[in-house]
């Protein structure tokens, strides 16, 4: 699985056509926008094949946020444009708050940034851990990973640390 997981990330960086992350993790590729929220407001970037994207798209609605879901074609752009290094990067890029969200980042690391609102350009969980939010697998145990805050001039320091959870199917 981690295997999988690190080729796809690879193919991902090197390509902006990369499809094969999508639905190695049981994701579909639409949010399940019907019961839409009336909390902060975030944009979800991704690539229409992308399951993964969409769990933690939906794991950010079933947290109540509201969603708009942005499927594009050209995440390297994005992110280049965003200043987010490839060290830095995951499949997805959302905004909240005037902050860039990167990867898998945790519902609760999101609600302390808005609570606290530092001065910092965003958050970002590098690569895909398994175990973050969209990236549960059945039966497997989930990694230890960490949110990393990003500065405006590029400094990064942890933020919140994780145990990966295991989907119980």
């Amino acid at each position: 699985m981690k295997i999988v997981m690190i080729a796809c990330l690879g193919s991902m960086l090197l390509s902006t056509a990369a499809h094969s992350h999508g639905n190695e993790h049981g994701g579909g590729t639409t949010l399940d926008t019907e019961h839409n929220n009336n909390g902060p407001v975030i944009h979800l970037y991704r690539e229409a094949s992308c399951g993964c994207c969409t769990k933690w798209g939906n794991s950010m609605l079933k947290g109540g946020y509201q969603v708009v879901d942005h499927v594009t074609d050209d995440m390297q752009e994005l992110k280049k444009s965003e200043g987010i290094s490839g060290d830095m990067s995951s499949c997805h890029t959302a905004f909240v708050g005037g902050y860039f969200i990167e990867g898998h980042v945790p519902i609760e690391s999101i609600d302390r940034l808005l609570d606290e609102m530092p001065n910092i350009a965003g958050l970002t969980v590098p690569g895909m851990p398994l175990g973050s939010p969209g990236m549960e697998a059945p039966m497997v145990k989930g990694d230890s990973y960490s949110v990393i805050a990003v500065s405006n001039q590029g400094d990064k320091a942890v933020y919140n640390s994780y145990v990966g959870s295991t989907l119980v199917k």
